[in-house]
């Protein structure tokens, strides 16, 4: 019961977080599951109670994700994620190729 309540208390808290973000920037939240890629550009860390989560921004709309410190280098810039089971595998910059 108590691990049930520990996950509902930090996803509240990080739906909060979300609702706070987009009511200042006007972008919707955009929910990443397990499986899924993520490209955008890494603006900030927001520190929760829950942990520190980066803010990946699209055109209209943005990410909450589990922050990692390779992502300060990146700040301002694009980056790209594949969320797993454990977390997100990043890549830092756009990848340039003839896409043949």
């Amino acid at each position: 019961m108590r691990g049930d309540l520990l996950r509902t208390l930090e996803a509240r808290e990080l739906r909060q977080a979300a609702a706070d973000v987009s009511a200042r920037t006007g972008l919707e939240h955009l929910d990443v599951k397990a499986g899924d890629s993520l490209t955008g550009v890494y603006r900030r860390m927001l520190t929760l109670n829950s942990g520190r989560f980066a803010l990946i921004e699209r055109s209209r709309d943005f990410a909450l994700v589990p922050w990692r410190p390779v992502l300060e280098r990146a700040r301002g810039h694009v980056v790209t994620g594949s969320v797993g089971g454990g977390g997100i595998s990043w890549s830092i910059g756009q990848k340039r190729g003839l896409g043949l």
